[in-house]
């Protein structure tokens, strides 16, 4: 087997999906799809879910740490990793000590949820072993768009969930759909996730615009006309409508999406002028 094959044999997929600010993080896969896989706008959940066994786990962090004996930060990967229960986390944390000694900062996908059936004593000691960053799909602060949407959440679960790990020290990434509302409901959704938002410190909110994926139900209710799908011009007045309206501190704002061509990021709150002066700016390329 060369280098490259026993690479490729710790991971199930060829592509390997890290938010943005975990591209430097060595990956490290420990389950496979989503424990939900109800969003009807998703296309990310198409394996069965599963847990790797801590034997697979141990194996194929032996042979990571082979590839990346200098990383400091391990991301765990999984469509929710964090459903992982306290005690099997603790144990992969612990396994890196002797695999991947130079690691000292955990970091993975959670669903609210998987917060919620931890308590705050394990939520503190996974912190005290490492754990600094989950990253969360909320999609919208709308209850209405999340129930419509069967997130499974509503923006109440978010708030309590997330303050908790507030309490604890744990930082939290949180991802926000443009468009999911569909154009009826746009100034609503925007709203209602600023309101949701304001009300919390998150220390990144990043932005993507709706994609429609064949054979998820939402593709099949714009087919049907049931779903008022919005161009990228509504969209970004959405998110121009919703970055006026946050009041976070200390965060980052970022679009990866928009015109599928750009990024508009900037650190709230004090580039949030610039921010929005560069939306206004790609508004006018429409006419």
């Amino acid at each position: 087997m060369t280098e490259e094959e026993l690479f490729a044999s710790i991971y199930t997929h060829d592509t390997i999906y890290l938010p943005p600010s975990e591209q430097k993080s060595a990956a490290l896969e420990v389950a496979l799809g989503c424990s939900h896989a109800k969003c009807r706008f998703c296309d990310f959940a198409k394996d069965p879910f599963h847990i790797h066994s801590l034997e697979r786990i141990r194996r194929n962090m032996q042979i990571l740490g082979q590839f990346r004996p200098d990383a400091y930060r391990l991301f765990l990967l999984g469509e929710n990793a964090f459903v992982l229960d306290y005690e099997k986390l603790s144990v992969i944390f612990d396994m890196t000590d002797q695999y991947m000694p130079n690691i000292h900062e955990f970091a993975m996908y959670s669903r609210i949820d998987d917060i919620a059936r931890k308590t705050d004593e394990e939520l503190r000691f996974l912190h005290q072993m490492g754990l600094t960053t989950l990253h969360i799909g909320l999609e919208s602060g709308s209850d209405s768009i999340l129930l419509e949407q069967k997130k499974g959440v509503t923006s109440m679960d978010m708030l309590t969930q997330l303050r908790r790990l507030e309490d604890v020290g744990i930082e939290y990434y949180v991802t926000i759909i443009l468009g999911l509302g569909g154009r009826h409901f746009s100034v609503h959704h925007a709203l209602s996730t600023a309101r949701l938002l304001n009300q919390l410190h998150p220390a990144d909110i990043w932005c993507l615009k709706l994609n429609l994926w064949e054979d998820t139900p939402l593709y099949k209710d714009v087919k049907k006309g049931h779903f008022d799908m919005m161009n990228d011009a509504e969209m970004l007045w959405e998110e121009r409508i919703l970055l006026e309206n946050l009041a976070v501190t200390d965060c980052m704002f970022h679009d990866t999406t928009v015109l599928n061509t750009y990024t508009i990021q900037g650190h709230l709150p004090e580039e949030k002028a610039l921010l929005l002066d560069a939306i206004d700016m790609l508004l006018s390329s429409f006419g």
